[in-house]
């Protein structure tokens, strides 16, 4: 997902993410996931992290990264993890437990919505993605298979990837843009463009995960104590209460 702090990154858990109790997890702003790591609402799935593993003696930093870079970092230890993965994206990581789900939509400007369960349903239409995400569907389908032709498939990267994707929209430069239900009603709010576009929902959905980096030994320990951790902030209520924090229903994010 994300990207200035390359450096910063490198030298916050290059020297000591495989030996210290520092957890260093890496994504690029998909709030309500994970938001800005200095806002007294960090994203509900850094709250649940840090929650969950700092009885066992960690703390757990947060760093915006692209999702890409991120990715990277992570598989080869230079990030711990990355919040916010799926299975499909990162398949050789340690996963956590679940936290949350998503569903995934595409975005038109009001007006110009139309069925899209079919891939013929986006012949010629200019689709905004971000760089390093995995799609699924017929969205997928038309991405992969446009993958290279840019007048088609223009991709955002960056902290701001989706802001950029939606301002696009709203000015005619793209035709459809494809995101996570939950992130994107949280960043329309914020964008104030809740009149200028109209979302159609998919059959998509899936489990959100924190998944650990696959070339650290740690990584095991921290995806089993994060575990127990999740299953006792369940138990206490205290799970239910960071959800709530941002508007939330776990049962239904």
């Amino acid at each position: 997902m994300r990207h200035f702090v390359f450096s910063l990154v490198i030298s916050i858990c290059g020297t000591s993410a495989a030996f210290s109790d520092e957890i260093v997890l890496g994504a690029d702003p998909w709030c309500p996931y994970n938001c800005d790591p200095g806002s007294d609402r960090p994203g509900y799935m850094v709250e649940i992290a840090r929650e969950a593993l700092e009885p066992y003696g960690h703390t757990v930093r947060y760093v915006t990264v692209s999702w890409a870079r991120g990715l990277k970092q992570a598989e080869v230890g230079e990030l711990n993890g990355v919040i916010g993965a799926i299975p499909e994206e990162a398949p050789s990581f340690v996963f956590g437990p679940p936290i949350g789900t998503y569903e995934d939509i595409v975005v038109f400007r009001r007006g110009e919505a139309r069925d899209i369960s079919e891939l013929s349903s986006f012949e010629g239409l200019r689709v905004g993605a971000i760089n390093g995400y995995e799609y699924f569907g017929p969205v997928n389908d038309y991405i992969e298979a446009n993958r290279n032709d840019r007048s088609l498939i223009q991709y955002a990267s960056g902290n701001n990837a989706l802001a950029t994707n939606l301002r696009k929209l709203v000015a005619g430069r793209l035709d459809v843009v494809a995101e996570v239900r939950a992130v994107l009603d949280y960043n329309v709010v914020q964008l104030g463009l809740s009149d200028a576009i109209e979302v159609v929902g998919t059959t998509d959905s899936d489990d959100v995960f924190i998944a650990f980096s696959p070339a650290l030994e740690s990584s095991q320990t921290y995806a089993r104590q994060l575990s127990e951790g999740v299953a006792r902030l369940k138990e206490n209520g205290r799970y239910d209460e960071i959800f709530r924090r941002y508007g939330l229903n776990p049962a239904s994010t």
